[in-house]
Formats: structure tokens, sequence, C-alpha cells
């Protein structure tokens, strides 16, 4: 920690900190700004207090500062589960195995020699890979687990990059996992990098909603099943389900499509069931309006034998009925529908500096001004943060690490909600979990932000039944120590 960490931090100094970072000269001017020269400006400031009525608790204060002024420390690994060195991010995370011992843990993947463990908390609900590919030369082995003595979640020895190792494995946002990293029998240990990064689905700008292939040759219910166990950005997921041909549209051209299982079944209990063509209905339950059989589908006619009570699609997004199990259809589609409000755009925005980027989502029901409430996951650690509104959601403009996407036209207007003292300031910071604290007092929950009846205009702009505002959030991302920010996706909200 460098001199700032001596200096006190009562309310006013930490209004003061908060502030400086968000109105910075060397930010507006599109400069960056070191984690030292943010540090030692404010504390050469002679700004006056943001808030008199501020209050903020001690570990926001300690946050905040420490994810700003402190240097980033690196671990090599423990030796056993239980002094595994702990992680954040998609690293590179360093490994040392030289002076290391094997440890007892069983996996699928004996033997595993020369082994060093690590502690990782996920920022994200999502499949994650975990690789040695571009970071080490020797034979790896890993192996992820739920907790010392747990379960082994996936493990891998050699994989399509040569000796070193690659597995998958879905991760639940805000759990911890340990992470294996060894070597393959009597394969001497050696020192190395690993990489852990999300398995990220594709956003449809037109509905808000994510896609993504799984390749797996399996039956069609074991997919559904699978399917339903994902979790992305707090969704379930489900088997797609097709709502009209500009979606059906979208996913051909913006997924790699073979053929996979959709969300479709024949229900032979259904009061209308007939063969071949009545009684189909979508997992998901949504009315069935809406078709793609290829020319002489459905016809319950199976070269395998048995009922052909399940949909597969090809590559040309024409539909057939099949049997549960075909060997030949190779994949699913996964479909997450966001269980918030607004439409998200500019969506996944430029990952930040823990390897995730950051999510904006709303919801309604807050009870206060526009009744909008913007919250924020998915953040860096200790990095201040805050909402911004526009009249236009954009294509985006690079500012800094991000996106910006209120902007980049002739006509887009921005507007900061950072107006201190005001119900228009929705200035806070990231938790240990990446999530949105409120610093001033604008949120009844505590996390993110209620949005007022006001646009922070000047003068201000209220908004009115009918309107449609898009909202985007800006927070400090410092990699390797660079002053530096980023931004969320967008959100468009009707009220």
């Amino acid at each position: 920690m460098n001199s700032l960490s001596h200096v006190p931090l009562g309310p006013n100094r930490m209004a003061q900190f908060l502030y400086y970072l968000g109105k910075s000269k060397g930010e507006s001017k599109g400069k960056s700004l070191s984690p030292d020269s943010i540090c030692s400006s404010y504390l050469n400031s002679n700004m006056q207090n943001l808030n008199s009525n501020m209050q903020k608790s001690a570990w926001l204060t300690t946050l905040l500062i420490a994810g700003t002024c402190a240097a980033p420390s690196f671990g090599q690994g423990g030796d056993e589960c239980g002094t595994a060195t702990s992680i954040l991010g998609a690293g590179p995370h360093s490994f040392d195995q030289i002076s290391a011992t094997q440890s007892v843990d069983a996996s699928y993947c004996a033997p595993i020699n020369y082994d060093v463990w690590f502690s990782w908390t996920a920022s994200q609900s999502a499949n994650h890979f975990v690789s040695t590919c571009a970071g080490a030369t020797h034979d790896t082995v890993l192996a992820v687990y739920d907790g010392c003595g747990g379960t082994e979640l996936a493990c891998n020895d050699d994989n399509n990059c040569g000796s070193q190792s690659e597995l998958i494995f879905s991760a639940i946002s805000g759990t911890t996992y340990l992470i294996r990293v060894g070597t393959y029998g009597t394969t001497p240990g050696s020192t190395g990098t690993f990489d852990i990064t999300p398995d990220l689905p594709t956003v449809n700008p037109a509905n808000g909603h994510s896609y993504k292939v799984i390749s797996e040759l399996i039956d069609w219910n074991t997919a559904r099943n699978l399917a339903a166990s994902m979790m992305f950005n707090g969704a379930t997921g489900h088997l797609v389900t097709f709502s009209d041909q500009a979606e059906l549209d979208w996913v051909l051209n913006n997924l790699s499509v073979s053929r996979p299982w959709i969300g479709l079944y024949h229900n032979v209990n259904a009061a209308n069931y007939s063969e071949p063509s009545n009684g189909w209905e979508w997992v998901t339950g949504e009315p069935f309006t809406f078709a793609n059989w290829a020319a002489g589908e459905p016809n319950n006619n199976s070269a395998f034998g048995g009922a052909e009570d399940y949909a597969e699609m090809w590559g040309s997004g024409e539909w057939h009925d099949v049997v549960a199990y075909t060997g030949v259809t190779d994949s699913f589609i996964v479909e997450w529908e966001p269980s918030g409000v607004g439409v998200s755009f500019c969506d996944p925005n430029n990952a930040n500096s823990t390897g995730v980027p950051a999510v904006l989502e709303g919801s309604k029901g807050s009870g206060v001004g526009s009744d909008l409430h913007l919250g924020v996951t998915d953040g860096v650690p200790g990095q201040l943060c805050y909402l911004l509104a526009g009249n236009e959601a954009t294509a985006g403009i690079p500012v800094s690490n991000g996106q910006f996407c209120l902007s980049g036209t002739s006509t887009a207007q921005f507007f900061r909600y950072n107006v201190a003292g005001t119900d228009m300031n929705s200035i806070g910071g990231f938790d240990a979990t990446g999530t949105m604290i409120n610093a001033v007092g604008t949120s009844t929950t505590g996390f993110g932000f209620d949005v007022p009846s006001t646009i922070p205009a000047a003068p201000p702009i209220t908004i009115m039944a009918g309107e449609t505002w898009h909202f985007q959030a800006w927070f400090r991302d410092t990699p390797a120590g660079v002053g530096t920010s980023n931004f969320t996706n967008g959100l468009s909200v009707m009220f």
C-alpha cells in the first residue's frame, strides 16, 4: 500500500475522494491517470465536502481506497487445498510447482503430481474455461473442486493444445471453487500461468435474450435438463424457443448452428394431441404460434424406430421431428431470458480487469421517483461506479477500456447521475463480489441506484410516461495499475 494508507478517511474525506475520482480532469479529457496520481491529486485537492450528510461504512471506504491505490499481488499456489492461494479474475495467474508435493485428493485425471492450489470466487454465473494452454510448456493436469475434500467438478489432462490442459465447468456467481494445477505422472514440477475465462452467450439486441450453442452428442431429455441447470446473469436457461422468423434468423446469422436440439416436443398428453402435427409445445409453456418445419415434417416416420416426439433443427433453420436420441443431433441451443425490465444494448461490453464484462440490469417497484431501480454486478472490486442516462442508444464509441454507447451521433446527449446533494447522485463502489454499493443514500436497498423522476440535465428533465430513456454505468477499471475506466452494457427502458 502506498502512502495514502495512513490517511484517515471520515465521511467528509470519503465524499471528497469519491467526487474527485468521478470528476478527475484526466478522465474528462480522455487521459489516463495512474492510481498513485489519482491518490496524490485527491490528497492535494481542497475540494469542499460533496454531501455533508453522507455516511459511509468503514469497510467500503477501505475497499475503495485499497482497490484504487494498492498494487496488485500475485500468488504461486498453496501446496495443499487448505492453504490455497486466493485469486480473482481471469488472470493470467502464476503458479510454481517446483517445490510442491503430491496431494491426496482424488481425481478422475490421476495421477496428479507436483500440484498447487488456488481459491477462486466466481463473479458471474456462467460456464468457465480453466486453461494452461497459453501459459505452460510442460505436461499439466487441471482439476476443479467445490471445496477441500469435496466433489471434483471437472478435470483435464491433455487438451487439443498438446500436453497442456483445459477444462470447462459451470460456476455460480459468489461461489468459491478450488483449482488444482499439477503435472501428469512423473513430470517434474515447473512454473507457468493459467487463465480462467467465462464462456459467455451472445445477446440478441432485439429482445435482450442470450443464446449459446453447446456441442454435445446427447439425447433431447438430457439436453433439456442441462439447459435448465445453466445460469447466466441470474436467469435460468432453457432449450431455445422461437417466437417469430426474426428471432430464428438472428440465431442462424449469429451462432454456429450445425444440427442442434431445440425446445420443442410433442406432448402426447395434450388435449389436442394427434399424430403427427397436433400437440407440439415449447418447453417454456409459451404459445406455439410460429413453426418452421421442413417440407413433409413432422411425419412421425423414424428410420430408428419409435415415436418422433422431439424437434431438431438443421443448419438451414428447418425443423425435423425425431426420436429422443438420434446419434447425429450433435448439439443444443440454450436461451436465457432477462428477468428484469428494459432491453439491453451494447451487450456484452468489453471485459473489465476481472476478465468479465460488468452487467447493468433494471427492475421496477422501488417506489421512489421513476420507480426504476438499476443494479450493477460483475464490476471491479474496490472501484468507483456511477450511472449515466442518454436520449439515444448508439452503437458505441471506444472510450478508455470500454464502449460508451450513449454517444457517437450528432443528436445523442448524455447526462451524469453524480449531482451532489440531490437524488440525482448515484455514486458508489463495488464490494468484494463486484456488486455496486450505493455510497450516497439514493437506494432503498443499499445497492445500485433508485432512478429519480428526473434526468440530470441543466435544468433537470422530467421523465414522462411513454418516454424511453437509455442508461449505462461508468466505473474505474485499473488493469496493471493504470487508472482508466470501463462501461457496462446499456439498458433501454420505457416509462
